[in-house]
């Protein structure tokens, strides 16, 4: 099946899941995660705004900056760039690109070395780390670059976003762990 094809399946998927089930499994995803990270006082956290269905990271972004982690969110700086940028609030967020909120103009950038983990979003994940996101290639294209080697990759999604297996291109980069309702667990790839 070619991604198109499977992006709007999994889209249909993720759509179908009962608003009372989203909650619950939102709730624990941000819950497993708050409980994975060791707060280190020296690193960044990236975040994403969940647009689209995706889940929803707002309640453990409010519960890292009371606990004063060092949190970023992406904002697309050109038609290929993305850069993750500092925030002190989720009241820091704007309209950005593609309608997605990003940190303002004025938010300072985050250098990928800065960076402990990222929590990536998409549309299916396999256990292998594959990712399907929605064909931009903005996180595949950070995470290539030589500095954001270090960064810890982790998935977000809903247990009915993982696959088996799904497509991957040269060009795709693998997560290293993924996080769902039933916690955060090491790809196999």
């Amino acid at each position: 099946m070619d991604k198109q094809a499977l992006r709007q399946q999994y889209r249909v998927k993720r759509a179908a899941i009962l608003p009372d089930a989203r909650r619950r499994q939102e709730e624990a995803i941000c819950a497993h995660a708050q409980a994975s990270f060791h707060l280190d006082t020296n690193g960044f956290i990236g975040l994403y705004a969940a647009v689209h269905g995706e889940v929803d990271l707002a309640p453990l972004a409010e519960a890292l900056l009371r606990e004063g982690a060092k949190v970023a969110f992406p904002r697309v700086e050109g038609p290929a760039r993305m850069e993750f940028c500092a925030v002190q609030s989720l009241a820091d967020l704007y309209a950005g690109a593609y309608g997605i909120p990003a940190p303002g103009p004025r938010a300072p950038v985050v250098r990928p070395d800065e960076l402990v983990a990222v929590l990536v979003p998409g549309l299916a994940f396999a256990e292998d780390g594959t990712r399907l996101g929605y064909g931009g290639g903005f996180y595949d294209r950070y995470f290539k670059r030589p500095e954001a080697a270090s960064i810890r990759r982790i998935g977000v999604c809903f247990v009915e976003q993982l696959a088996e297996a799904l497509p991957r291109h040269p060009h795709d980069v693998r997560m290293h762990q993924l996080l769902t309702e039933r916690g955060l667990a090491p790809c196999s790839g």
